[in-house]
């Protein structure tokens, strides 16, 4: 695997850690909302760090696979 690919997998996997951490957000939230044991204000903060999990995600995984297409492409002068 070349240096590219290898850096198109480490993107993709902070992708999916990214949603990872979405994920639990959401959890921690419904766990708080359901048991009433958090103030109104939190859960604004809490959404807008899902909301960032959620973009960053999309973004590396964008990420991940224009650099999989670069590196699947034939090299022109580029080094391996």
């Amino acid at each position: 695997m070349n240096r590219l690919a290898a850096h198109g997998d480490a993107l993709d996997a902070d992708a999916r850690a990214m949603a990872a951490h979405a994920d639990r957000l959401r959890a921690l939230a419904a766990r708080l909302r359901a048991q009433d044991a958090a103030p109104d204000w939190l859960f604004a903060g809490l959404h807008d760090h899902i909301t960032a999990c959620v973009v960053a995600s999309d973004e590396l995984a964008e990420a991940a696979a224009r650099i999989r297409a670069l590196a699947a492409a034939p090299a022109r002068g580029r080094r391996e």
